[in-house]
């Protein structure tokens, strides 16, 4: 049947599991490093990310769906990103009021 996609194997399963393992670590190591702030919280928030789209794609078995299932989760952290980037002004005038 045309756009039937082999689903994965246990051996692709241990493979996401050890990226899992991986990026867990170097989450571990991120945060004992001891670099500034900012840079701990965007690279911790990019593994968290990538971590997400591992378990999402193979776990949730949402590689093998259709497109249109994306919509599904795509709102919401759409949604999720507009409302941060409303609130972006106000915590900006908010961190300068502390200073």
């Amino acid at each position: 049947m045309p756009g039937v996609t082999k689903h994965p194997t246990a051996l692709t399963y241990l493979a996401i599991y050890g990226w899992l393992i991986g990026l867990t670590v170097l989450e571990v190591g991120i945060v004992l490093a001891g670099w500034p702030r900012g840079a701990v919280v965007s690279m911790l928030i990019a593994t968290a990310i990538a971590k997400a789209m591992l378990i999402a794609l193979y776990f949730m078995h949402l590689k093998f769906d259709r497109r249109v299932i994306w919509l599904l989760p795509g709102i919401p952290v759409a949604m999720g990103f507009v409302f941060v980037l409303a609130l972006f002004p106000d915590i900006v005038f908010h961190l300068t009021l502390r200073m």
